[in-house]
């Protein structure tokens, strides 16, 4: 078993790896630990992140290779960004949208990215933020109420950007809340086909060398959530994996995580009891077993 003090993963790693042994306990019935983590300690070749053996010496062991995948380059700072802006209108306005609804506030590249690459003036990079958060407060409260269908939305602008609230419908663990929802560049099936095509080439092939003895996992994790299993079921190599699942994240971590494929099985669709968490505060990870 590995000494948990040597890891030299990062956070995120680290928070995937844990979300997906919740996921695989949901799945099987069977938890699961981390065993060792072969690219910690191989410094001839790369090496996958994890291999987890199930408790109780039951068959099964899993080899399980992550990578975060950017659409964009900047994508990151742009989500992150996006989110902290959104999470500072949430507060201001609750109690002040309707409480059995939930809405998506979605905002341009352009628009984020002077808060995103700061300038040296902290103090005026301070006030415009300000400004732009206390605008967008003043806007969502006086809109939301009047977006009550799913799906429908209202658009304003911001110095020359359109900033777009969605009414997403009802969910009990969302409800009452306005959440952070990143744009697509116009050229973002482009540019993600390419980083993927890359990443999953890389990866495909370090967790090759672990079949036929272990079963498979691929962890994509997805900062802008627009990976689908009709994209990723045609990349060569795939088909030999026995999970791939997706996460969305955020500063690290795991907010929800989807299985598009267990053993021979793509998922087209995520089937409901596929889709991770149920609430968002189940799944942010951290170190060890779950």
């Amino acid at each position: 078993m590995e000494n948990p003090a040597q890891t030299m993963k990062r956070p995120n790693e680290e928070n995937a790896c844990a979300s997906f042994i919740t996921i695989l306990k949901s799945l099987t019935g069977i938890g699961y630990e981390v065993f060792s983590r072969p690219d910690d300690v191989n410094r001839r070749t790369k090496d996958i992140d994890f291999i987890l053996s199930p408790r109780g010496g039951k068959n099964g062991t899993i080899a399980v290779e992550h990578t975060r995948v950017e659409s964009f380059e900047g994508q990151i700072g742009y989500v992150t960004t996006w989110c902290d802006i959104v999470c500072l209108v949430n507060a201001e306005c609750r109690e002040r949208i309707p409480c059995d609804r939930y809405y998506f506030l979605a905002g341009p590249l352009k628009l984020v990215d002077p808060l995103v690459w700061k300038s040296k003036d902290k103090q005026g990079d301070a006030v415009v933020q300000s400004k732009l958060v206390s605008y967008l407060s003043a806007w969502v409260a006086k809109t939301a109420p009047a977006l009550l269908l799913e799906d429908s939305d209202m658009q304003t602008e911001y110095e020359g950007h359109k900033i777009t609230l969605t009414c997403r419908g009802t969910a009990a663990q969302l409800n009452g809340n306005v959440w952070g929802m990143p744009e697509e560049p116009q050229n973002q099936k482009a540019l993600q086909s390419e980083r993927l095509g890359r990443a999953v080439g890389d990866k495909v092939p370090k967790l090759a060398r672990y079949k036929p003895g272990f079963k498979t996992a691929l962890l994509l994790e997805d900062v802008a959530g627009t990976l689908r299993g009709t994209t990723l079921c045609g990349y060569g190599g795939l088909e030999e994996v026995d999970y791939v699942v997706v996460f969305v994240s955020n500063k690290d971590r795991m907010i929800t995580g989807n299985v598009w494929k267990e053993g021979p099985v793509w998922h087209s669709f995520v089937p409901g009891d596929r889709r991770f968490p149920r609430g968002p505060r189940h799944m942010s990870g951290g170190r060890g077993a779950v």
